[in-house]
């Protein structure tokens, strides 16, 4: 089945370029161009991503984010990304992780805006878990070693502090520290991209898992599913 997108703002030239490859990638795609009619639309259809173009003419971010993860909203899974600028970092990163999922800038580039697409339509539910994570990257001229924490963590990968130092693409082992979970989960990471502080309030970057050790992938999922138990 195609994945429903719902588009606010899809005059915006950042959405204007990514539409024709949406579309083009199975995506159902619906446009809306009167904002104030949000609240019953995604009450009564189901989406899988919202992607909304910050400010909003005629909705402020608070009454986007109540209309979507409202009770009765069918679309109260959907993920719900923000195209902004730097000067709205104040108000949209006090809402993500607080209904807003991710946030691009408007001025990046395409692919970044069409990687954000897939990562939220594509990924298990993330979970605020804070954790120890011990990250290594060994090139010709020796090791790369961080020691960090993460900032959420989900059945496909992990967003931590940090790790600038590695490249996207890079392929990195791991060691991550859960709570009453021994031994820790060993395996390694492949990193998908560098978070945008200005508009996240993170400085850290986003991986995927490439691989676990032993019964780690099992471990971990049983972990997660307690905590949303």
């Amino acid at each position: 089945m195609p994945k429903r997108l719902l588009l606010l703002g899809a005059e915006t030239p950042a959405l204007q370029r990514v539409l024709p490859l949406l579309l083009r990638a199975d995506f159902e795609v619906h446009r809306m161009d009167r904002p104030d009619g949000v609240g019953a639309l995604v009450r009564d259809c189901r989406f899988d991503l919202i992607l909304a173009r910050h400010p909003l003419a005629g909705c402020s971010l608070e009454e986007l984010v109540s209309a979507v993860r409202g009770k009765d909203s069918a679309s109260h899974g959907a993920g719900l990304l923000l195209l902004a600028d730097a000067a709205s970092a104040g108000e949209v990163g006090a809402f993500v992780g607080r209904g807003v999922n991710r946030v691009v800038n408007l001025d990046g580039s395409s692919e970044r805006l069409l990687h954000a697409v897939a990562d939220l339509v594509t990924v298990s539910p993330r979970l605020n878990v804070r954790a120890m994570v011990q990250l290594e990257l060994w090139v010709r001229a020796g090791a790369t070693r961080l020691l960090t924490l993460t900032e959420n963590v989900s059945a496909t990968g992990m967003l931590v502090r940090g790790g600038r130092e590695f490249p996207v693409r890079s392929r990195i082992a791991f060691e991550l520290v859960l709570p009453d979970l021994e031994p820790v989960v060993r395996g390694e990471l492949e990193v998908v991209r560098h978070t945008e502080p200005a508009l996240e309030h993170v400085d850290g970057m986003g991986a995927t898992f490439a691989s676990f050790e032993r019964d780690g992938h099992e471990r971990l999922n049983g972990f997660l599913g307690r905590l949303q138990a």
